[in-house]
């Protein structure tokens, strides 16, 4: 049997009933020449183009849900969680962001700091690469504004989301 899933869509009606194989008549000397071979032979192609369009809708609605699942499969989910960092005299806050989006500030790199100190003792809730800081100590929706409380405060805590 051919793979029907190598043929495509569109031409899955006409291999079915081209390529079909149709028994001529014993009566006539293998040859299909009378009326009602050639009846019985119309009405196998209408049955095996009607088994092929069913074919065809069945294998539809399987690659619409195989395509569902793996969507849903490869989406993650996005998490959201709250870190709290108090400074301590000599030790940086240890993390490089990008302020490009100008919401947001965008971790580029964990540095030896508050921030690598408190992935070692929360590895529930560990700032990465490419994690985004939404707000600090209240302030969000200005990236510059966010900098400036990371600078001034001594406590901070830093809403995170992860995609």
């Amino acid at each position: 049997a051919f793979p029907m899933a190598q043929v495509p869509t569109s031409d899955r009606i006409a291999f079915c009933c081209t390529f079909a194989p149709t028994a001529p008549s014993p009566a006539m000397g293998n040859a299909c020449c009378t009326n009602d071979a050639s009846a019985a032979n119309e009405t196998k192609d209408k049955q095996l183009t009607s088994d092929a369009v069913k074919i065809m809708q069945a294998e539809e609605v399987v690659d619409a849900t195989v395509k569902g699942a793996d969507t849903k499969a490869v989406a993650k989910p996005t998490a959201q969680f709250t870190i709290k960092l108090v400074k301590v005299p000599g030790l940086r806050l240890g993390v490089d962001v990008d302020l490009t989006d100008g919401i947001c500030l965008v971790v580029d790199k964990v540095n030896p700091g508050l921030v690598e100190e408190w992935n070692k003792k929360h590895p529930d809730k560990v700032v990465h690469a490419g994690d985004k800081i939404l707000s600090v100590n209240g302030t969000q929706g200005n990236a510059q504004q966010m900098t400036e409380v990371c600078k001034a405060e001594d406590t901070l805590e830093m809403l995170v989301q992860r995609e």
